[in-house]
Order: structure tokens, then sequence, then C-alpha cells
């Protein structure tokens, strides 16, 4: 199930930069932006499924806020995408998930360099592996989201139930399961599963209520919101309508595949779906300028002390595995814990980002700081195969609006 990794998209990070002219206009950057929307929302609809956008651009140092909506919530009646909907995240949530952790070792709880067997002894079989390999995806653990067992009642069930220990003991080798082993870098979203229960054993408390008292209460994020199971209906009637479109098979299926696990799924709206198959790997539902405050608040510093951002920012190759000082044109793909950070070899230049995915919803965040600026970005539908073209279209075309128009300026 796909829907939760994060991507990196060659296609996009390549952004001409051009001479920057004067001062911009504001009113019509902002047009241009909607132009924008509305276009993908127009050419995209009947490929994606999509029926709404909400975008957001925050330029930092006092510059007013870029909020923009196009389209509607997909429902009957329907209703207009705006500031007050709310979308599922998908992946943004590990991010979430990882500075809990990082806020525990600060608090002397914890070590990240502690192990498996120290916390969680009952997985024998990954008893060596560490917190960190956990956060920045080296451990040498499959990822349950994409086995038979677990998609089967995903796709039939959607309002089943499942405890942390279900979804990890679906890879478990000690419960029997025998997946291949990965090795260097590779994205598991059991990883974030066992780091959850690494945060309930070690404080004593429900994940949920350790994210609402350690962030999310502390913040102000009123707009963002966790369950363990069910969304209550009050979150729910903000969501948009949200449809399954991708035909592709999980990993774990046996090849040649010809029907895929999820394919009960395709073409209905899994909007109200229980989204405890995701857990702390995928599950919180947001508001647009939620994630954005979210992301400015984690890399200011307000979220923890500079020794774990430093290690939240500490970047793996995602090409070996093994640590970078940072990215490159050589080796332009890394991942700090729980973050994702690429190299742009049009400009030179990286920047942080992740694309969170669900059954049926997308949502990014791009951050430079060279340009004290943040985008983040959403629409409802998970796309067939080779057909996701957000990040290509509308991150990297408000940026190119952004930057030609001298909207924006590289600090000094």
């Amino acid at each position: 199930m796909r829907y939760l990794v994060w991507m990196v998209l060659a296609a996009w990070c390549a952004i001409a930069v051009l001479p920057a002219p004067a001062r911009a206009d504001d009113k019509a950057v902002t047009a241009q932006l909607q132009r924008l929307i509305d276009t993908y929302v127009k050419e995209r609809t009947a490929i994606e499924g999509i029926s709404g956008i909400a975008l957001r651009v925050d330029r930092g140092s006092g510059k007013p806020v870029m909020a923009l909506f196009s389209g509607t919530d997909g429902r009957q009646p329907s209703r207009p995408i705006g500031p007050r909907t709310l979308f599922q995240i998908g992946s943004n949530t590990k991010h979430f998930t990882a500075a809990l952790i990082l806020r525990l070792e600060a608090d002397g709880i914890l070590n990240i360099d502690q192990t498996l067997g120290q916390w969680l002894p009952q997985y024998t079989a990954w008893s060596n592996v560490t917190i960190r390999s956990l956060l920045n995806m080296t451990a040498p653990i499959p990822t349950y989201s994409e086995t038979v067992s677990i998609g089967t009642i995903v796709a039939t069930e959607l309002n089943h139930q499942f405890a942390l220990s279900d979804l990890v003991a679906a890879v478990d080798p000690g419960n029997g399961q025998k997946f291949p082993l990965p090795t260097g870098w590779f994205y598991s979203n059991t990883n974030n599963i066992l780091a959850a229960m690494i945060i309930e054993a070690a404080t004593q408390q429900p994940f949920q209520d350790v994210l609402q008292a350690k962030l999310l209460r502390p913040l102000n994020l009123q707009d963002t919101y966790y369950a363990r199971g069910a969304y209550p209906e009050a979150v729910l009637a903000r969501v948009p309508r949200g449809l399954y479109q991708n035909q592709a098979c999980l990993e774990y299926q046996p090849k040649p595949c010809s029907k895929p696990t999820l394919g009960p799924l395709i073409g209905k709206d899994v909007s109200r779906e229980n989204l405890s198959w995701a857990g702390p790997a995928g599950a919180i539902i947001a508001s647009p300028g939620d994630l954005e405050r979210w992301i400015r608040a984690l890399f200011s510093g307000k979220v923890l002390p500079q020794k774990q951002l430093d290690e939240m920012q500490t970047l793996v190759s995602r090409k070996t595995g093994k640590p970078i000082g940072d990215v490159s044109a050589d080796d332009p793909a890394g991942f700090g814990l729980d973050l994702g950070r690429l190299y742009d070899p049009a400009t030179g230049e990286a920047f942080w980002f992740y694309e969170g995915e669900t059954l049926g919803f997308r949502a990014f965040f791009v951050f430079w700081p060279q340009y004290d600026l943040v985008i983040t970005a959403f629409t409802n539908s998970q796309p067939p195969e080779g057909e996701d073209k957000f990040g290509q279209q509308v991150i990297s075309g408000t940026f190119r609006i952004l930057q030609q128009a001298g909207a924006i300026q590289r600090r000094k």
C-alpha cells in the first residue's frame, strides 16, 4: 500500500531559477496561483479522481500567507474547499511520531540509540534494531502495509479496528512471518508503529494522549486530529470525498500479479474508513493551515531542543542507507528522522519535504530554508499508478510562479 510512502519525484525537483524582477504584486501572484490550481482541477479530475485542491504559501518574515482553494468536497450537495476543510495527511504523521520520540529523549526518558530489545523485548528477531534506524528507515524490517493479510482486511472491512500489535504481527518473524529482509534504506511503515509502541511503553500512556499533550495542545494545533480508530462525525464532516483509483498490486503479492489485493476499493470513497491500519505511520487528519504551522514550529526550534532538531536533520542516503553530510548532485535523495531532503540539480540547492498519501488523499509540505518558504498542498484521491502529477505541476508550478514574480527572495 504505497499510499503511506513519501515520494521522490525527480520531475518536480528540477526548478529553473530565473533572475528575479522587482518586488512582486501579491495580488497578481495570487491570481496566477489560483489559475494554476483551477487548471489542475479541471484537467486532472477525470484522470486522478480529485474534486478539489488546497494550496498554502507561507513566505515568512511577516509576509501575508497566500491561502488558495479550488473545487469542491465532491459530495452531494457539494461544498467548496476552504480553510476549514480537513485532509488525511498520510505519512506526514511520521514526523509527528519522530518528534515525540525526540521529545522523550530530550526529557531523559529514552535515547534513540537504544534498541528494540530494551523497549519491546517481545520482538526478539529485531532486538538489536535501534530507534534511530527505525526513524531513518535503515532498519531491516518489512512493511506491514504491503502484506496481503493486512491489505485484504483493509480492502473488505473499512471499519476494521487494528491494534498496533496486529500491524506488527503481520511481518514479525516471531509470529511465523517470512518476508524478504530489506537492506540499506527501505521505507517501512512498520518502523513508525514500533516507534509509537516505544512511546507508549516509555510513557505508560496511549500514543494519542502523548501526541495531544506534548505537541498538539502546546502548539495550539486545534485543527489537527489523531484517532486510534474511527474519527468523530464532527471531524469527518469537514473531510472531502477521497477516491481510491490505484490498480497496482501490493509489494508482497505473489508475482506475476493480475488481481490487486486492494481492487475492491477502486472507485470508492474511502474518506470515512477506520484509519487504525495507518496509525502513527499515517492517520493524522489536519487543515492546510495547521500542517504549515507545524512545519514552521518544527524547523524554527519551537518543538525540539537544538540537539534533537540536529538529530532529526541528520541524513542517510536513500541510495545506500549510509550517513551523508547533505544531499548532492551525486547523491540527491536523503532522509533524516522521518524527514525527506532533495537536491535540485537545476539550482544546486536542497530543500526539505514530504508527500503523504492514504487511500484517498495526498498531502505535501516543502520547505526551502534559503527562501524562508513553506508550501503545503492537498488533494483528495489516490490516483492510478504513474498518474500522480500533483508535486510536479502544483508544487513546482507554485515555486516557479513565486520566483519569476520576485515574490520570494533568497536569504543573505
